[in-house]
């Protein structure tokens, strides 16, 4: 490899310049990817998981939502369902006293 370069360096005006550009774009693509994964990793390290970014999000929006109507999703799902009317079972009506 060394006389490779060797004979590389000792052409012509051509030879070295492409010498010199190649190694300046190896260079420079092995410092472009060597930066990304360090910066990758520290943003790993730093920033929460994705989920939770998510769901705290999620949760930051319920809350504005509550403040704003004044009930929470879980009180809207149970007001329906205990107002909704339902046939007393017969067992219900069985243990009832009788009006007679």
């Amino acid at each position: 490899m060394a006389r490779w370069i060797g004979t590389l360096n000792e052409g012509s005006l051509l030879r070295r310049t492409l010498l010199y550009i190649g190694t300046f774009a190896l260079g420079s693509l092995a410092f472009v990817g060597v930066m990304s994964l360090v910066l990758v990793s520290v943003a790993k390290a730093v920033l929460p998981p994705h989920d939770a970014a998510g769901s705290a999000a999620e949760e930051t929006e319920e809350a504005e939502s509550e403040a704003a109507t004044g009930t929470s999703k879980a009180a809207l799902g149970k007001t329906s369902r205990s107002k909704r009317l339902r046939a007393p079972s017969q067992a219900e009506r069985d243990s009832a006293p009788s009006a007679d």
